[in-house]
């Protein structure tokens, strides 16, 4: 005869339990859980009437220490849960979580506390990468929104190398978000170039995956479109154009692929005719033969090589073709995804393609310098 786990008394034959007990203990632990996550979420709560409500309720529901500590645990899962029902986590809310937890030690516990833990910080995370954002993009108040940044990091509690981490992945995050309409305005850029002072970030820093990179490029197409000759390149090697007194050099892209159309001709035929036999064994077949000139275009790689972009050509140097297009001798630009396609004013003239890796940034740096100089 087996006795109850809850209750002691005996359960019956083979029973571990009583139905009653079962339902009282289950009814019980619902109702601690209830009322944790309740006191959890409030910014208010006396811990001694939820403690002694707890331990009454332990008493009915047969629930011992461990138990109560498991609710309570469980409790505050639910309450975290709730926070970020609508995808939004407030500082106060953050802050009033984090309390609660601290207060009832429930972390290093139990897994619903450690689970909890680790949404409010992935919640946290992505409060502050929105912060982050906006701030970078700041035009008008970008100071103080950078000191209100600055103050929510140290206070955030994440470790310096994780709060670094964050900084550039908002600042990467920024960038892609301001060019989404295709063109960084001067105030965004002089935004984004405030944020990196602010917190001490290098080029090499937020360049790892191009955001850098694609800043100063979209930059550069401004410029082109406000009429100015972009001034962006910085110091550079040696380069191995040889530009006109009255240009001057606005980018330089390295192991760009050339591309020229050709024309292949050749000559197909066919024979036919008739056999005749001229005796046992033996036949004669007089024939004809026939042929036309076939021809056909295919685009062929012609040379791999350096392509500057200046304010009155396109320069090319590869180990096979060197040359440069003016650009009032081209009349139609081609963009494609990886590049960019011309086709000059001659005569016998065929499309030039250049694939530079991208197609965006080229098509509209070379048209607007053709349109403006």
């Amino acid at each position: 005869m087996g006795s109850c786990k809850h209750c002691g008394e005996k359960a019956g034959f083979l029973r571990r339990s009583h139905k009653e007990c079962d339902n009282a203990h289950r009814a019980g632990r619902q109702r601690m859980v209830a009322l944790v996550a309740d006191a959890a979420g409030q910014p208010h709560f006396s811990e001694a009437a939820l403690v002694g409500d707890l331990e009454a309720i332990a008493a009915g529901a047969y629930i011992n220490e461990d138990g109560i500590r498991a609710a309570i645990a469980e409790g505050w899962h639910q309450a975290v849960r709730e926070g970020l029902a609508d995808g939004i986590l407030t500082q106060a809310e953050e802050a009033r979580l984090r309390d609660f937890r601290d207060q009832f030690a429930i972390e290093e516990e139990h897994k619903a506390g450690r689970e909890a833990t680790a949404d409010l910080d992935r919640a946290a995370r992505d409060r502050l990468m929105l912060d982050a954002r906006l701030a970078a993009l700041a035009t008008n108040t970008g100071d103080d929104h950078l000191d209100d940044l600055a103050h929510t990091m140290e206070e955030s509690g994440f470790a310096r190398a994780e709060r670094r981490s964050l900084l550039i992945q908002a600042w990467e995050a920024a960038v892609e978000g301001s060019l989404e309409d295709g063109v960084l305005s001067l105030d965004e850029e002089n935004a984004l170039i405030r944020y990196l002072q602010r917190f001490g970030l290098e080029q090499s820093d937020v360049d790892a995956n191009g955001a850098y990179h694609n800043m100063i490029k979209s930059a550069v197409i401004r410029e082109a479109a406000e009429g100015l000759i972009p001034e962006r390149l910085g110091e550079l090697p040696q380069i191995p154009f040889n530009l006109m007194k009255s240009e001057q050099l606005v980018w330089v892209i390295d192991g760009v692929d050339y591309y020229e159309v050709k024309t292949r001709r050749e000559r197909r035929g066919t024979s036919h005719g008739v056999s005749i036999r001229v005796a046992k064994g033996l036949y004669y077949r007089p024939s004809t033969f026939s042929s036309r000139a076939v021809e056909w275009e295919e685009t062929v790689h012609e040379d791999t090589g350096l392509l500057g972009v200046t304010s009155k050509h396109i320069y090319f140097h590869g180990p096979r073709k060197r040359f440069r297009i003016r650009y009032d001798r081209i009349v139609s630009f081609d963009p494609y995804a990886d590049g960019i396609g011309v086709m000059r004013d001659a005569q016998t003239a065929k499309p030039q393609e250049f694939r530079t890796g991208d197609g965006w940034f080229i098509y509209n740096l070379v048209t607007n310098l053709a349109q403006r100089w």
